[in-house]
């Protein structure tokens, strides 16, 4: 098993989301069934990250490797939110409600994880990962979880523009999303490609980067519904 701090960011981001929804439920800027609601979806992310975890631990991405793409896993969970969402209107109310209530810099803040994408392009360089997907898409994800820190830092101070940070969480989206499934197939049978189907790095791609990109889009549509508000109350007054 190789050394990775991937489970101790899957668990942070997990903590993170119970923690704002708690505090959003605490605060009562959602109820007691909105709360219940996105606790089960989160409840629902879990057991699928423990999933993965048991098939990482029997190897069992390492032998599908060559069968079938399991990239595919990384859109189990985004479906699963998805899906969920169009389902249930108190959940959609509920995130939302959570997106605009939460302090902003919290969600940028959470980013700044992404910086442990040093780690892997460290071993690029080192020889010890001879794929490019660590330079070419973990350098990018590496720069944007230090622009994380760097508006997190700065929005204790100053204002930022809600449009302005909802069109960087969506930078922060295109980042991982378009160059890792728009050339699927050439990653995959890139050599070296497999190291990120071993555990626990294969935690990354099959949960804990869908999370972070799916929490770019959640505050992203926060943000822009606020700006919204913010417009027609000024219009209407």
């Amino acid at each position: 098993m190789n050394v990775s701090i991937v489970p101790i960011y899957l668990a942070l981001v997990f903590l993170f989301c119970f923690f704002v929804a708690r505090r959003a439920s605490i605060h009562g800027v959602i109820d007691r069934n909105e709360e219940r609601q996105v606790t089960f979806l989160l409840v629902i992310l879990i057991l699928w990250a423990v999933l993965c975890t048991v098939m990482g631990l029997n190897n069992l991405h390492i032998i599908l490797f060559h069968e079938i793409p399991v990239l595919w896993q990384a859109f189990v969970p985004v479906g699963i939110w998805v899906t969920a969402i169009l389902l249930s209107a108190k959940l959609r109310s509920g995130l939302l409600k959570i997106a605009m209530g939460t302090p902003v810099h919290w969600f940028i803040l959470l980013q700044s994880l992404r910086l442990g994408a040093v780690g892997g392009i460290i071993k690029g360089l080192n020889g010890e990962i001879v794929s490019n997907y660590v330079f070419w898409i973990g350098i990018p994800d590496f720069l944007f979880g230090l622009s994380a820190l760097i508006i997190g830092f700065l929005m204790l101070y100053r204002k930022v523009s809600g449009r302005l940070l909802a069109v960087w969480h969506l930078v922060g989206f295109s980042l991982i999303f378009f160059p890792t499934f728009g050339i699927m197939n050439y990653w995959m049978s890139e050599p070296g490609f497999i190291f990120i189907f071993e555990y626990p790095m294969i935690l990354a791609p099959s949960i804990l980067v869908p999370m972070l990109i799916s929490i770019n889009l959640l505050h992203a549509w926060g943000l822009l519904e606020k700006e919204r508000e913010g417009h027609t109350h000024l219009v209407e007054s």
